[in-house]
């Protein structure tokens, strides 16, 4: 009989775990800057540094954090203004890359493909 408790209950709690729905996000992403870990955090500089950037960007009708993994690492979501240019966009935040990285990998996503990433340590 507690067995039988104990399955009801925990089927409860995975369907009202399922009815939740998932926060709300950006319609689009014009530009996405990836911030990942090499098993020890974020480029916790480079996030604030790209992070104010974004804050201050006149271009820019909304900036989202979305993040997705243990050690901190997100996702950078850029909406463009309407009428605003977003391969300029992607090309100034693109800029802000250090080409390599001993700290944690970098990687930036914009419109038709461009991709970029910051090199890993040999």
């Amino acid at each position: 009989m507690i067995r039988l408790t104990l399955i009801a209950g925990a089927a409860g709690l995975l369907a009202a775990c399922a009815a939740t729905p998932p926060p709300p996000t950006a319609t689009r992403c014009d530009v996405t800057v990836k911030f990942g870990s090499y098993g020890m955090g974020i480029d916790q500089p480079l996030a604030a540094r790209i992070g104010a950037a974004a804050e201050a960007d006149r271009d820019l009708a909304a900036v989202e954090r979305r993040p997705w993994g243990r050690e901190g690492e997100y996702d950078l979501c850029l909406q463009a203004k309407a009428g605003r240019d977003a391969k300029a966009i992607y090309e100034r935040y693109r800029a802000l890359l250090p080409a390599r990285s001993l700290q944690a990998p970098t990687s930036i996503e914009g419109p038709e493909g461009l991709r970029d990433e910051t090199l890993a340590p040999m």
